[in-house]
Formats: C-alpha cells, sequence, structure tokens
C-alpha cells in the first residue's frame, strides 16, 4: 500500500495511472490513499491519471467524489476547452456518485469546442441517472453535427444507457448516416429497444450476486426506472451493504422506481440514518419520489432541520 501510494507521485504518467487502477481493486483496503487520490484526482496535469484517481475514490469515498465534482464544476466554464474538456472526463470517471454534475454537463452539449461535446456525452452516459434526463440529453446529441459527438451518443444507447421511445425516431434517422461506424450503433441500439425488459431485469438481478458486477447492475437498475420494480425486494436487501457506493446506487434504483418500490420505505426510513450522508440524501429522495404518507412523515424532521 505504502508504494502505490508513493507511486502516485511517480514522473510517469503511466504509472500513477496504474497505482490509482491499483488502489481501486483493494477497496475499502486502500482508504488511506484517499488523500493522495484527491489530490490526483484535482490537481494532476495528465487527464487519464485525474480520471484514474476519480474511478478510484468513488468506490471509496462518496463524499470524497463529491468534493471532487464541487472542484470541477467551475472548470466546465473555463476559456479553456482542453480544460472543459478535461472537466467532463473526470466527472465521468466518478460514475453516478456525480449526479449532481448533470445539470451543468447537459448544458456543455451546446459548447462551441466538438470535442467538449463529446466528452459531456461520454460524461452522462457514465453517470447515468437520473436516467430522464440523461436520455433527453444524449438523444439531443445524436443530432450534433460533428460525427465525433454523434458517434459517442449512439454508443451510450448501444451499450449504457437504455434506448426510450424518445431516442428511438433519431436513431432510425442514424441508420443511413453518412458515417458507417454511427450507422452500425444505431443499428445495435435499435436492437436494445426491442428487448425484453423483464428479463433485462432477471438478468441484473442475477449479476447483483457477482461482487465484481454488483455496482454495474445497480447502476443498470437505476436506469430502467419504474421497469425495474421486480427487482425491489433485492435492492432492499442491498441497503445494507456493506460498500456505501452500493447503498448509494440501491437507493438510488428505488427512487427511480417510485411509487411501485413502496415496499421499500420501512427500510429507506433506516437509511435516513446512514453513515454516509450521499446515502441518507439519496435514501430521502427515494422515500419523496415514492411518496406514501409513511414515507413522506419520515422526511418531516429533515424538511424542519432545512428550516431552521
Amino acid at each position: 500500500m505504502p508504494g502505490l501510494i508513493d507511486q502516485l507521485e511517480d514522473e510517469d504518467a503511466t504509472a500513477r495511472i496504474l497505482a490509482a487502477q491499483w488502489l481501486a481493486k483493494l477497496g475499502s483496503d486502500a482508504k488511506d490513499a484517499l488523500p493522495k487520490l484527491v489530490e490526483a484526482a484535482l490537481r494532476d496535469s495528465n487527464q487519464d491519471v485525474s480520471a484514474a484517481a476519480g474511478a478510484a475514490i468513488h468506490t471509496l469515498d462518496l463524499t470524497a467524489a463529491r468534493d471532487v465534482v464541487s472542484g470541477y464544476l467551475p472548470a466546465l466554464w473555463d476559456p479553456a476547452p482542453e480544460i472543459r474538456r478535461k472537466a467532463c472526463v473526470v466527472l465521468g470517471s466518478l460514475g453516478p456518485v456525480a449526479k449532481p454534475a448533470v445539470p451543468s454537463l447537459i448544458t456543455m452539449l451546446d459548447d462551441t469546442d466538438d470535442l467538449v461535446r463529446e466528452r459531456a456525452v461520454g460524461a452522462l452516459g457514465s453517470i447515468g441517472i437520473p436516467q430522464a434526463e440523461i436520455v433527453a440529453a444524449v438523444t439531443h446529441a445524436l443530432h450534433d453535427p460533428a460525427a465525433i459527438v454523434r458517434y459517442r451518443a449512439a454508443a451510450q444507447f448501444a451499450f449504457h444507457i437504455p434506448v426510450s421511445a424518445m431516442s428511438v425516431p433519431a436513431l432510425l434517422e442514424l441508420r443511413d448516416d453518412k458515417e458507417k461506424s454511427i450507422a452500425s450503433l444505431a443499428e445495435v441500439a435499435l436492437e436494445h429497444a426491442g428487448r425484453n425488459e423483464r428479463q433485462d431485469v432477471s438478468h441484473l438481478v442475477a449479476l447483483l450476486e457477482r461482487p465484481g458486477e454488483k455496482d454495474y447492475a445497480l447502476q443498470q437498475l437505476a436506469q430502467l426506472g419504474p421497469k425495474a420494480a421486480d427487482a425491489a425486494p433485492v435492492l432492499i436487501s442491498v441497503l445494507k451493504d456493506s460498500l456505501a457506493l452500493n447503498r448509494y446506487l440501491a437507493a438510488e434504483a428505488l427512487r427511480a422506481i417510485g411509487p411501485a418500490a413502496e415496499e421499500a420505505v420501512p427500510e429507506l426510513i433506516v437509511a435516513l440514518h446512514d453513515p454516509d450522508p450521499i446515502v441518507t440524501e439519496s435514501a430521502a429522495e427515494a422515500l419523496e419520489a415514492i411518496g406514501t404518507p409513511d414515507a413522506l412523515k419520515a422526511l418531516e424532521p429533515l424538511r424542519r432541520e432545512k428550516t431552521s
């Protein structure tokens, strides 16, 4: 561990990237590396090093990940396009924990720089939630005049985010795109649009039993929204997971399911006292989305705290 922490300051960027990636694999055992990882995410001159550090941070400490989000949001408005590009990449590396950055990243889809728009699309796909806003924004990017942006947007629907009725017309148009690679991605995305969503949910629930796939499965369930209602019982159990990231994602998935996740209310009320404040925040949003009398009543003390 000390060697990997020291390696985060190596002169060679590849060595720094590898150190961050190994620390990410160590999970909670890498907690001592958190200050150096945050420093690398915020200050390293190499975009790929910062992104690797961000990817490690979001599995270790949700609050630290949100601190990195706060650190990069102003950079989205920097006059230098390379700074704006890096901000998009690092925000995307934080995954769903960077949800507060979504409104700002959506505005980047009107940036004058093609690469900023392309990286903003990638970041939105990596964050993935809230699903409705992400899908609308990436659908908009399917019409971008730059091929590199259309390619990245089509790739999000082909491999990362669900295809909705809103995005189908634009994807149908892209089948005739002059760039064959974009047309191929549009075809793949449209094939996914016809899949049996109940089977998808069943498959994702099965993935929750695999430690290395759990966060991916939880994020995908959160993107399915009410269609993932069959997964609610399993998501309730994940609210007690030892990893804060998984508890956060479970709460986000239940929030996206909404009223159909009514059976989760008792455990979400317990989650209002989670030791991680980001999980608590997400549990409160889930209770608000479910909206039963018990759920709303449990939120009253929090509302009083905010107004006092």
